[in-house]
């Protein structure tokens, strides 16, 4: 339900009545200011001041209503015998929409030999008659009407008529408020003091909201003065008196107000109305929890149901304690946390830490669902907007406890600007961006993600960016690299893709780069494998010649030794020839083996393994006998070598 837009006002007249002569107190207006400040709806309350200034100025309205110009008292029968100020608010929801009348001031009017004087305070601050009234949005205006009235002596009853009458309408309200029945008080006070000749002012504030923060601001101004009929019309100086009043005050100083003013004739009301923005409770992350927010709620309801909220408020209020709930249940979730954390159940702690997602991306969620929904709703961007963002940044900072909470409130913020995002051409690096922190939290595995809305947003993403990414980087080499043959040319090509793609964090292009580069490596390890067969066909056939020689050159020296030596005469180092040339033998013996068994798989491994030993025998008997002909080339003179 929207609220109409209106002016709220005090419309203030005072009507004087003096015995049976039909003089009045006139009450005339003398100045009037209203506040440029715009007031939207959610300023609902009224509060009212009235200062009185020029007290003892009364003893001259008195005189002067009474004798007039010249004229005799001893004219009039009746004696003055007090000066009764009562005010009359009507269009009141809280008080049954009755008319209701309360005193505010009655002073006692005595004489001085000819003259007539009023025994008037000049120090009463300021009287608030009421305090953050709600008003009621089918009252267009509070008119409220305030009375002057110079009482005799024989019109006594007529104060207790109006005392009387009061008392009757309150009677008959079914639930009368506090603020009313404080009234009740108030007329006490005033036949009390009327009993006694004492000064009476009002002193009941008519207060619904005790305690409650608002924020107030002076809405208008009516300045009053009461004087005879034949009065001249004041003369006032109001400049500097206006630019105070625009300073946006809270409350107004009732000596500031005297002074700016500087109005002696006669005495004067300032009557101050202040508008009051509804503020609701503001709640620190520690406080929100289950009971508070039920408190919370039974609060505003009985709040709205008393007339104290208007609907949209209350509305808005039941949207933000679904906020709240929302919020406290990402607290429980927090807690079970740090709990399985402290434990160690990581299987456990996976699956809070991805409920923890879920809070967190409800609230945010809610959050932006509401300033979308009501982005031009005063009240929503007025009074509870800020609220929502503070008990968003609480959550923000709950969720920097640790790095894996930190990762979950950046998967969160990543899936609701993906939530616009996705839609538009995103490029590869801000694709690569929101990977990262999409996969950057262990979750629970696919089979749970699937049950939970959360879980298929961050499956769907995660799909949708590694396909693009897979496309627009990986796809074009992939169908490359499968064309290519198994050679050493294209290694390059295949070692820079595995390269490229141990950067991505999409896993899509992973695998599908593994398989392509497993693929290519079976068609290198094929190419491979021919070559080192057609390697090891060369190497026996040159290894079963190096058999033959490397047999006469043992045979060779062993004879040259014999024939040169006798077995018992043969000397140390050429001992040391015999020994050498026998080992050579055996690994001669070793390589001739090696041919007989020839490969026993044609897998690239094992046919690089038999090639590269028949090239060490080879290479380690032909070193052997070098360094025997080389250190003694007598030994070798039988052969050429």
């Amino acid at each position: 339900m929207q609220f109409k837009k209106f002016t709220l006002f005090f419309l203030f007249v005072l009507l004087g009545y003096v015995a049976r002569a039909q003089n009045a107190v006139q009450t005339r207006l003398a100045y009037t200011f209203t506040d440029k400040f715009t007031f939207s709806d959610e300023w609902q309350y009224l509060s009212t001041d009235i200062y009185l200034f020029n007290g003892s100025k009364f003893t001259r309205v008195v005189n002067e209503l009474e004798s007039g110009a010249g004229r005799d008292k001893k004219n009039y029968r009746k004696d003055l015998e007090y000066m009764f100020i009562s005010a009359q608010l009507k269009n009141i929801k809280i008080f049954g929409n009755e008319n209701v009348i309360y005193p505010l001031y009655n002073f006692n009017i005595g004489t001085d030999k000819k003259e007539y004087t009023t025994e008037v305070s000049d120090n009463i601050e300021v009287i608030r008659i009421i305090d953050k009234l709600p008003v009621s949005d089918e009252s267009k205006n509070i008119e409220a009407t305030i009375q002057a009235k110079a009482i005799t002596n024989d019109e006594t009853g007529d104060m207790f008529n109006i005392v009387s009458s009061q008392l009757l309408n309150i009677s008959k309200l079914t639930n009368p408020s506090g603020a009313l029945l404080s009234l009740v008080g108030e007329f006490g006070n005033l036949l009390g003091s009327t009993s006694k000749k004492k000064e009476y002012r009002f002193s009941s504030t008519i207060r619904l909201y005790e305690g409650q923060d608002f924020d107030t601001r002076l809405h208008s101004v009516r300045m009053y003065v009461l004087v005879p009929p034949d009065a001249k019309q004041p003369t006032l100086r109001m400049a500097r008196f206006a630019e105070y009043l625009g300073g946006g005050h809270a409350n107004l100083d009732r000596r500031k107000i005297e002074e700016l003013v500087n109005y002696k004739d006669y005495p004067f009301l300032i009557i101050a109305n202040y508008k009051s923005l509804y503020k609701t409770d503001v709640l620190s992350g520690n406080e929100i929890n289950t009971e508070l927010i039920e408190k919370r709620k039974q609060k505003i309801t009985n709040a709205h149901d008393a007339g104290l909220v208007k609907d949209e408020t209350f509305k808005q209020e039941m949207f933000y304690i679904e906020y709240l709930r929302t919020f406290a249940e990402l607290k429980q979730n927090l807690n079970h946390y740090k709990l399985n954390y402290r434990n160690n159940i990581s299987e456990a702690n996976s699956k809070t830490l991805f409920s923890i997602i879920q809070s967190y991306r409800s609230l945010k969620s809610l959050q932006r669902q509401r300033e979308k929904e009501f982005a031009k709703n005063s009240t929503f961007q007025t009074v509870f907007k800020p609220e929502y963002q503070a008990v968003a940044s609480s959550a923000d900072l709950y969720l920097e406890g640790d790095h894996n909470l930190k990762n979950s409130k950046e998967l969160v913020l990543t899936l609701l600007e993906l939530d616009t995002e996705i839609k538009n051409n995103l490029n590869a690096a801000k694709r690569e961006a929101y990977l990262a922190k999409l996969n950057a939290v262990e979750l629970p595995n696919k089979e749970y993600l699937a049950t939970t809305i959360e879980g298929e947003a961050i499956t769907r993403y995660i799909n949708q960016l590694e396909d693009m990414q897979y496309k627009e980087l990986f796809e074009k080499d992939v169908n490359k690299l499968a064309t290519l043959a198994g050679t050493d040319e294209n290694l390059a090509f295949r070692n820079t893709l595995v390269e490229k793609v141990g950067t991505t964090k999409c896993i899509k292009c992973r695998e599908l780069v593994k398989e392509a580069v497993l693929s290519f490596n079976k068609r290198y390890e094929a190419t491979k494998a021919q070559e080192a067969l057609k390697k090891t066909e060369d190497l026996r056939k040159l290894a079963d010649a190096k058999v033959t020689e490397f047999l006469k050159k043992k045979y060779c020296i062993d004879n040259n030794i014999k024939s040169s030596f006798a077995p018992d005469a043969v000397p140390a180092f050429v001992a040391r020839f015999t020994q050498k040339n026998n080992d050579l033998g055996k690994q001669t013996e070793e390589l001739n083996n090696l041919l007989k068994e020839g490969l026993k798989s044609e897998k690239l491994e094992n046919i690089t393994d038999y090639n590269n030993r028949l090239e060490v025998l080879m290479k380690q008997i032909e070193d052997g006998f070098n360094e025997i002909c080389t250190s003694e080339k007598t030994l070798c003179g039988c052969y050429s070598g």
